[in-house]
């Protein structure tokens, strides 16, 4: 198989090349990737700040990517084998597995897969799964109902749009606060208003709109950090999926993670695969272009992912 390796710390190290196929142990599929996405924790990953995260039996040369989507090429024992040939999409914890996603065959369990219906290409379907589930695991840990309302940090991101539009669905009332040029974009994934970043301090833009302050906050970003708490009402509750800041004034402060969850991630590409969750490319790149994609990454902020193709 063709895979993206790393046999050194640093974008300059990123290449591809044939390695051997793996084969789907018991309860696990193997799936023909045709697309995977490129996340800044895999950015972060490659310039060696996530390292010290890689237990001892995880050693070069790596194949990062938690992302993928393709089609099941064939299953492990216990696996229903009319499975084989389904569009699926795919989701590695790789820095706890090993298992990179930046590979054209990637054996997966059958509980971090979803099957995908319908015909959204790949390069979409493969930034639902990171994204997707970190968003899914805020708006769980919120747990707010219809009316509440959630500030949400960051809100034109790959994450924080899915966590928009999750909370929508719910009948939450979100206020986006991105920068104004991302103003029309939120609105149209459902916002309810706006916090301009360019308006000042979040905690006093955010009061004009609710003068008690918001039932919560979910910080997608890394600039936000304490100066969020001021949006948020006492007693409220601040989501990030960054660092939290020290809490005040009663608030519950905690940090969440994107985890295997393939009822969730079903539900995800449900939604996806039906319009209901917007899935912007930014740009594809072939495999033997992984390092261009890396760079273009690192170049600065894009709306959507960087996919490679297979």
């Amino acid at each position: 198989m063709r895979a993206v390796q790393l046999n050194d710390w640093g974008i300059e190290n990123i290449h591809a090349e044939d390695v051997r196929d793996p084969a789907p142990a018991a309860g696990e599929v193997l799936i023909a990737t045709e697309a995977a996405t490129i996340n800044p924790a895999d950015l972060s990953m490659v310039s060696g700040q996530m390292a010290s995260w890689l237990p001892p039996r995880i050693t070069a040369p790596y194949t990062p990517g938690w992302d993928l989507a393709g089609r099941i090429a064939a299953v492990g024992d216990g696996v229903d084998a009319s499975l084989v040939g389904s569009r699926a999409v795919g989701f590695s914890n790789w820095v706890e597995a090993g298992r990179g996603t930046q590979a054209s065959v990637v054996a997966l369990p059958l509980g971090n897969v979803a099957t995908a219906a319908g015909g959204l290409p790949s390069a979409q379907l493969t930034t639902v799964s990171l994204n997707g589930l970190t968003a899914w695991a805020a708006i769980k840990e919120l747990a707010l109902g219809a009316g509440q309302t959630l500030v949400i940090a960051g809100a034109a991101g790959s994450v924080g749009g899915f966590a928009l539009e999750l909370a929508v669905v719910r009948g939450i009332r979100v206020i986006a606060a991105v920068s104004g040029r991302d103003h029309d974009y939120v609105l149209n994934l459902g916002a309810s208003e706006v916090a301009a970043r360019e308006d000042g301090n979040l905690g006093e833009v955010v009061r004009k709109i609710v003068p008690d302050g918001a039932d919560a906050l979910f910080d997608t970003t890394t600039t936000v950090g304490s100066a969020g708490l001021g949006a948020v009402r006492d007693g409220g509750l601040y989501v990030t999926s960054t660092t939290p800041p020290e809490p005040e004034r009663g608030i519950r402060a905690t940090k969440i993670y994107g985890l295997p969850d393939g009822d969730a991630l079903q539900t995800l590409v449900d939604m996806a695969t039906a319009g209901r969750l917007h899935t912007p490319v930014a740009a594809e790149f072939k495999v033997d272009q992984a390092q261009a994609a890396y760079q273009q990454l690192a170049s600065g902020p894009h709306r959507g992912r960087i996919v490679l193709t297979f």
